[in-house]
């Protein structure tokens, strides 16, 4: 008999305990593009950051700064048909540089969650030029 009370009582704990992880878990950054770290020849025309959960674009934020300067972004929006994924959208390509992606999201359970990561984009088609003598 004390075994089953102790078997209900473990179940009742595990049903009660369950719903409450979910609700305290906080959301975590599963993809970027560009990747952190990468570096990459080309420019790109976006910044897209994928997460483990559905995001509000209202409670999101992210900036991208070339050193201490931000860069502008044209619009911020979820992927279409992709609640967990938010785009940034730049106005123009990016010059090549060091660049540093800072972000902020609203978890189901209230509280923000913040992250950055950096990338670079290289030059290309730098030809150094030689003086010849005939």
């Amino acid at each position: 008999m004390k075994l089953r009370n102790r078997a209900w009582a473990f179940l009742f704990a595990l049903s009660v305990a369950a719903p409450l992880s979910a609700a305290y878990a906080h959301p975590r950054l599963l993809k970027a593009t560009p990747a952190a770290d990468s570096r990459s020849a080309e420019a790109p025309r976006q910044v897209a950051l994928t997460f483990n959960e559905s995001l509000d674009v209202a409670l999101t934020r992210v900036t991208l700064l070339r050193g201490d300067t931000q860069v502008r972004a044209d619009s911020l929006h979820l992927a279409a048909g992709d609640d967990k994924t938010v785009v940034a959208s730049l106005d123009a390509a990016l010059a090549p540089g060091s660049y540093t992606v800072r972000w902020q999201v609203t978890g189901d359970d209230g509280h923000p969650v913040r992250g950055e990561f950096k990338f670079e984009v290289i030059a290309t088609g730098v030809r150094t030029s030689k003086a010849t003598r005939p």
